[in-house]
């Protein structure tokens, strides 16, 4: 069993991202996100959810990344 179950990257465009994960990865979107933190869309192969995350401020991305930074952000794992 995968213990893998959450990525998150920060993306300038979204939806953009979104497409190319879905296509490339054969992911389906799950649902939209608009936080007060961040703007995004998330995504699932059934076992794995991908954030992809555009943050609408440098406190809620992390200072030491800032809201322009962009990569991999967190990930999470299954843990009993």
């Amino acid at each position: 069993m995968a213990k893998l179950r959450h990525i998150a990257i920060a993306v300038p465009n979204p939806e953009e991202a979104a497409k190319f994960y879905c296509e490339a990865f054969d992911l389906e979107i799950v649902e939209p996100t608009d936080s007060p933190i961040a703007s995004g869309v998330y995504l699932s192969d059934g076992t794995i959810c991908i954030a992809l995350l555009n943050y609408k401020t440098d406190a809620a991305a992390g200072l030491e990344r800032g809201k322009n930074w962009v990569g991999l952000h967190h990930f999470g794992f299954w843990c009993d």
